[in-house]
């Protein structure tokens, strides 16, 4: 424990003597520069952000140790600051409930999710019930010119977070990102000690994004009824509404899918506007 004796008074030591001491001053190097490379407003809280931050780099949680489904223009400093919150919440989270150790999970469940949730209403409900299953749900604000959408790692103590940004407020978007960060828990769950974060509007070749985005998919919306979807043919808003009612999904999954195949964002606004998740979220009637 050389190294730590020596620079005690210069940074936070750990009290375990199992730490390894030259990895635990590395992180605490890179954390200082992520904060001193943040936006002005971040650097402000610096001295609390800073044993959170490096301790989640410690442990192998930063952005660069991630699978990442980016674009070359991401921020790794951002994404840290993010990762850091997002994982001090669930601790948080984890420690004031009691938390079931996460045992697995059904692809029956994620193709049950969107249909027990259907009403935009019921979103905050989504937290307890992926609880009892021993995965933490939970959303913290996007940091500006972030460009992430979602991430999902599991703790020490068992469970595993799935933690989205809300950088869009679309109920399309808000489903897809929760439906494919579930979709790798259901299939990469041995892979998630480090995170996986995920920016949409990036293409990945990845094949675990692949399996992710497909199996999002098929839970929302089943491929055979994809395919025999008239809204596809006719663009008609009430041929989505009806074919969603049928499912049972909202209909903004229907529109979302639909422009994005087609890429007409202009279509369809009527129908993806009309709820917007962090007003949801954050306590605001749908």
């Amino acid at each position: 424990m050389q190294i730590l004796t020596t620079l005690e008074e210069d940074f936070p030591c750990p009290a375990s003597s199992a730490v390894e001491a030259r990895k635990y001053y590395d992180a605490f190097l890179k954390a200082e520069a992520i904060l001193s490379a943040a936006p002005k407003q971040y650097q402000s809280t610096g001295e609390e952000r800073l044993p959170e931050l490096m301790s989640f780099i410690y442990r192998g949680g930063d952005a660069a140790a991630a699978l990442y489904r980016k674009r070359d223009d991401a921020s790794e400093v951002l994404s840290n600051l993010w990762l850091s919150a997002v994982r001090q919440t669930a601790g948080w989270y984890v420690a004031a409930n009691s938390t079931p150790v996460f045992q697995g999970l059904e692809k029956s469940i994620l193709a049950e999710l969107p249909r027990r949730f259907q009403n935009p209403a019921n979103l905050t409900q989504i937290g307890p019930y992926l609880a009892f299953h021993g995965i933490v749900f939970l959303w913290v604000d996007s940091i500006p010119s972030m460009k992430l959408d979602g991430a999902v790692f599991s703790l020490s103590s068992g469970q595993i977070v799935i933690a989205l940004s809300l950088r869009y407020a679309r109920l399309d978007h808000f489903w897809f990102t929760l439906m494919h960060e579930l979709a790798h828990v259901v299939l990469h769950a041995d892979q998630l000690d480090k995170p996986i974060l995920d920016d949409f509007d990036a293409v990945s070749e990845s094949l675990i994004e692949q399996q992710a985005d497909r199996l999002a998919l098929d839970s929302l919306i089943p491929r055979n009824e994809w395919r025999s979807c008239p809204a596809r043919y006719t663009n008609s808003a009430d041929d989505i509404v009806s074919f969603a009612e049928r499912l049972g999904i909202p209909s903004q999954c229907v529109a979302g899918r639909l422009q994005r195949e087609l890429g007409r964002y202009d279509l369809f606004s009527e129908i993806i506007n009309k709820y917007n998740v962090r007003e949801i979220l954050n306590g605001h009637q749908a």
